[in-house]
């Protein structure tokens, strides 16, 4: 290649050469870009730090440049709109946009298969039906109930107290009430916060008896009554 390179150096020149029979003005243009070009080749023939100039003088200079330049060609020519790794073109217009208050929104659609695994996703119906005047809701309790309660399709599932703060404990019962659905305590029994807010309550009571138990652990028919009393329990789940 070395060779090679040297051989087109010099035809080139010696077509310069030629091209100042019709034009002296172009050819010392010719002349300075090219001699440029072989002061170039010649270093890198005679340098011993990179095998990649040596073996390929002026030549090996577009790898580097192309490397150099790489990571745009895949940002602006290979890569799709959502291929792109943190963060896509889609998210990089979104963001870019909002910053210089152009659109806050990003067109209805997408261009990802939500097909593959890993996306979940629900389509809109082709022919939706009429929304009804009631929400509807499910009768838990028969004759024998005096207070039957009908319970919302959507609801918020157990998780006690022990798990969760109390701050938690207020924000769902909260939702809760707000949204017109019950939450369920979980087996770590009835505490103040979910009664403060005012949201109906599945009172779940497990082995353990929490919130309903003696000091030796035993199931307290006393304590269960007072509390299953409470308003906002509408319904008691045994685990």
């Amino acid at each position: 290649m070395r060779r090679k390179t040297i051989i087109i150096i010099v035809a080139i020149i010696s077509l310069g050469f030629l091209f100042q029979l019709t034009s002296q003005y172009a050819f010392y243009w010719f002349l300075g870009v090219m001699g440029t070009f072989t002061i170039l080749a010649l270093f890198d023939i005679i340098q011993v730090k990179n095998s990649i100039l040596k073996n390929f003088p002026l030549f090996g200079h577009l790898r580097y440049i192309f490397k150099n330049i790489s990571p745009e060609i895949r940002q602006y020519f290979v890569e799709g709109n959502t291929d792109g790794s943190p963060f896509n073109k889609n998210q990089i217009d979104l963001v870019n946009s909002r910053a210089e208050m152009k659109l806050e929104n990003h067109p209805f659609g997408t261009e990802m298969n939500l097909y593959e695994d890993g996306h979940e996703w629900v389509a809109h119906s082709q022919f939706p039906s009429k929304l009804k005047d009631k929400i509807p809701r499910v009768k838990v309790g028969n004759s024998q109930c005096t207070k039957p309660y009908h319970a919302a399709l959507l609801n918020v599932s157990a998780m006690s107290y022990g798990s969760l703060s109390s701050r938690a404990i207020e924000s769902l019962n909260g939702g809760a009430k707000i949204g017109g659905f019950y939450h369920n305590t979980g087996e770590g029994s009835l505490s103040p916060f979910h009664i403060k807010p005012g949201g109906d309550i599945v009172w779940q009571i497990g082995t353990g008896y929490f919130g309903c138990r003696t000091k030796d652990g035993k199931f307290d028919p006393k304590v269960f009554q007072e509390k299953s009393a409470v308003n906002n329990v509408k319904m008691i789940e045994i685990k």
